[in-house]
């Protein structure tokens, strides 16, 4: 190092306060700052004007990245110089834990909900209430795991990160990315069994089975994806230090294909009934009430849209653990809301049990009686010889998993005993309804 480089630097540290620093730098960093200095026309003294010039710290942070220092010494250099130069630091850890606090909790309450009005007023439990659940399963650690990782530092600028914490981020990201490919399979599946459940138009089903099907292809090959994204598996936390070997696929890449596929998957879905329910033979503003309970789902594909935002941002970034913050919590966003909305159906349920003056319909005030019929039949039969338990599977809610048995909705008909292994149909609701008058 010439001496008036060795000037620059103990100048550079001393007038801002910082001489101490110098000698916790890397002599890699030295290099950097002495190969940046002809681009700039700060002087070399003028400390205040170099920390100021962008051209400059940009190339200093080029040179670092470049391999003339590790990346652990690369951090360790920009964390000094920064914290010198008094630039500001970033950090959204809050927005991290927000996100999950809030509306993880939303998802929760929305699947207890659901729950509860399967079992104790419509008394059944289909498939797509499995479904949703298995989806709030996987959804509940990807939720939490947020908490950890805004504790070590996600959502914060990389090179202020303890080296140990940064790992651990990065481990707590890998298993976050799987719970997620997982929980957006069986929501977006909860959706599909859902509509199996109500319509029975052939062609309608065959479409519903294909998208299902295909659904359930690509959750799994994105989960698997996730999982040996990179080679050897703990090179994704590890390979960050320069001192393992391994190589991992272009996630940037990945991230797009998958969300372009995606959000074509949940167009899909939500656009299904669509011409259903335009058949239906109602008038435009039941037409519309109808269409526009089932077009919330909307919602999911436009918050998949905003989180392209992020992706974006994380494709160019070299301060990853602050860049990829938005992409990680728009994520959890997109996995609650399509939980939410997947549950909306059956909000109306309890809601009508509990506010049956606002919200409630004789379908729903006549299931408790048409369950207690059920059982003084159950009592019959013990009286008649014939075996409890032995129904016809039409009258059996649980006998076929996604009931074949459903009448078209564009059909009028009377709702009996027979029909609480599903939810009424916006026809029925309205029917019944209008009888109360």
């Amino acid at each position: 190092m010439n001496t008036s480089f060795a000037f620059l630097i103990c100048s550079f540290f001393a007038v801002i306060g910082h001489a101490s620093l110098l000698s916790e730098l890397p002599g890699c960093a030295a290099t950097c700052f002495e190969q940046s200095l002809p681009i700039t026309q700060c002087a070399s003294q003028d400390i205040a004007c170099l920390c100021a010039d962008t051209r400059f710290q940009s190339a200093v942070q080029l040179c670092l990245g470049n391999g003339t220092c590790t990346p652990k010494e690369a951090l360790t250099t920009t964390n000094a110089t920064y914290s010198a130069c008094g630039m500001p630091t970033h950090d959204i850890r809050v927005t991290m834990i927000g996100v999950p606090a809030a509306f993880g909790s939303l998802a929760i309450i929305f699947v207890i909900t659901r729950v509860c009005a399967r079992l104790f007023i419509n008394k059944f439990f289909a498939w797509d209430d499995r479904l949703i659940v298995a989806a709030l399963v996987f959804a509940c650690p990807l939720n939490f795991l947020l908490f950890p990782m805004a504790r070590s530092g996600m959502g914060s600028d990389i090179w202020t990160i303890p080296f140990d914490d940064l790992t651990m981020t990065l481990k707590q990201l890998y298993f976050a990315e799987v719970f997620y490919m997982i929980s957006e399979m069986f929501t977006q599946l909860s959706i599909v069994a859902f509509y199996l459940r109500v319509f029975d138009s052939q062609l309608f089903r065959y479409f519903a089975f294909g998208i299902g099907a295909f659904a359930i292809c690509f959750g799994i090959s994105n989960a698997f994806s996730m999982i040996f994204q990179c080679t050897p598996i703990s090179f994704f936390w590890d390979g960050w230090t320069g001192e393992y070997a391994g190589k991992c696929i272009n996630i940037n890449t990945f991230s797009w294909i998958r969300a372009a596929i995606e959000i074509i998957i949940d167009v899909a879905i939500i656009s299904l009934p669509i011409p259903l329910l335009l058949g239906l033979k109602l008038t435009w503003n039941k037409k519309l009430q109808i269409l526009s309970m089932f077009s919330i789902g909307f919602l999911i594909t436009l918050v998949s849209i905003l989180r392209l935002e992020s992706l974006v941002r994380f494709s160019k970034s070299t301060n990853t653990t602050y860049d990829n913050a938005p992409a990680v919590y728009w994520s959890v966003l997109e996995c609650d809301i399509a939980i939410v909305c997947a549950c909306m159906p059956s909000l109306r349920i309890i809601l009508g049990a509990i506010f049956p003056q606002y919200f409630g319909s004789r379908f729903n005030s006549e299931a408790y009686s048409r369950s207690r019929g059920n059982k003084n039949n159950n009592n019959d039969s013990r009286r008649s010889g014939v075996p409890v338990g032995t129904c016809s599977p039409s009258l059996d809610p649980e006998a076929d998993p996604i009931n074949k048995n459903i009448a078209s909705w564009g059909v009028s008909q009377t709702v009996g005993a027979e029909d609480r292994s599903r939810t009424p149909s916006p026809v029925e609701m309205s029917t019944i309804e209008g009888g109360k008058a």
